[in-house]
């Protein structure tokens, strides 16, 4: 099979910058939407802008932080969103709270997204900034040699977020910590990244592996949301007692419980094999000489 991964990936990263530009424009998608496009799009740009890290001068490390602090400044935003849904799933069956009260805490957190989009999106300009940094990065990356990178280089590069991810899942056990699963989670979705955009040359490989971490991102997701929403319920004021917040912590706690039911197995099965055993399945996929 021909390499032509250099070509795909200057195609692929065209359009992702293609969809910041659309979404940082478009006058008919509302602000929460933008943001949550963008933000992903971001994400999987960085995944696939570290397939250039042995090309300093073609990819410019400052590209690649700019690229991360854009996906960062939106996260706020996004979570101040979530939240209000996650608030909706949790007093969807509140019969020991005060209406009154759900609804009083229900308009705090859509003010509080409005004010935190306003300011951080709207009125800040943040959106044309990064409709600029996509026009620009568009234009530099049209005289990238099609040839690069290497497959070998790419292929270096799933091994090495394969053993990040893997060595991070280590260190999770059956009562893991909020903050080791948000960095597995990042681990995890720029490997999907990368073998969602690898999966064209060998299908029936890197599509049951993509299946499988957007299955796992997803709910390694759902996990934080719950763990942010609960921070910001009890530090934002919310009105409640603390009889009452203890019912809609006990609530969140249930539904990480029964995420976590099918997330740990999940997460055993997706590293069962040893990234040595990874690294073999690849270079043989794309017979990489062994050194």
């Amino acid at each position: 099979m021909p390499h032509n991964a250099g070509i795909k990936l200057v195609e692929t990263i065209k359009k992702q910058l293609d969809r910041i530009d659309y979404f940082s424009s478009a006058a008919n998608v509302s602000p929460n939407l933008a943001v949550h496009e963008m933000r992903k799009t971001f994400k999987r740009l960085r995944a696939l802008v570290r397939f250039y890290c042995e090309f300093p001068v073609e990819f410019p490390p400052d590209y690649a932080n700019q690229i991360k602090y854009f996906g960062r400044s939106l996260t706020t935003m996004r979570e101040s969103f979530v939240n209000i849904q996650i608030f909706d799933r949790v007093v969807a069956e509140n019969t020991m709270i005060p209406e009154r009260k759900i609804k009083a805490a229900k308009e705090k957190l859509v003010e509080k997204n409005k004010i935190i989009i306003d300011k951080g999106f709207l009125e800040a300009g943040s959106y044309e900034t990064m409709q600029n940094f996509a026009q620009l990065l568009a234009k530099h990356i049209e005289r990238f040699e099609i040839g690069l990178p290497s497959l070998n280089q790419i292929v270096k590069q799933l091994e090495i977020s394969n053993l990040e991810a893997f060595q991070i899942f280590r260190q999770t056990h059956a009562d893991p910590d909020p903050e080791i699963m948000h960095e597995l989670r990042k681990k995890m979705k720029r490997l999907m990244y990368q073998y969602d955009f690898i999966r064209y040359l060998h299908p029936r490989f890197f599509k049951l592996k993509t299946f499988q971490l957007n299955n796992i991102t997803e709910q390694l997701g759902e996990d934080h949301d719950l763990y942010i929403f609960v921070v910001d319920l009890k530090n934002g004021g919310y009105g409640f007692t603390p009889g009452e917040f203890e019912i809609i912590e006990n609530r969140v706690e249930h539904l990480c419980d029964v995420n976590q039911v099918k997330l740990l197995p999940r997460l055993k099965h997706f590293f069962s094999d040893p990234p040595e055993a990874l690294n073999q399945k690849l270079e043989i996929l794309f017979k990489i000489p062994v050194v």
